[in-house]
């Protein structure tokens, strides 16, 4: 199954629009809207928008969001959002666990 293949690829290599829509499964308005809501940063791409390669996580995680719980583009955004927060928190905490004594 293809989303069982692992591809290691630089995390802010380009990706444009096209690519990161066929890859995530995202329709071109919910991009568009979770741009405006500030989840993905653009560039200029060749063909339009282009994005870091970073971003068909996010995507993804959104599709997933969307599909799972029936969240719309705003829901998506608060969503992506909030667990990306969590992550960063859980990421500070294992820092910190390591630095204490044991």
């Amino acid at each position: 199954m293809a989303d069982d293949l692992l591809i290691l690829v630089d995390a802010e290599a380009p990706v444009e629009s096209a690519e990161l829509l066929a890859a995530s499964g995202l329709a071109q308005e919910e991009l568009v809207e979770l741009v405006e809501f500030g989840v993905f940063e653009t560039s200029d791409g060749v063909a339009g928008w282009s994005f870091q390669a970073r971003a068909v996580h996010q995507a993804r995680r959104a599709v997933k969001l969307r599909d799972t719980f029936g969240l719309n583009p705003p829901g998506m955004a608060l969503a992506l959002t909030y667990l990306e927060k969590i992550e960063a928190l859980e990421q500070r905490l294992r820092e910190l666990e390591c630095l204490l004594p044991r």
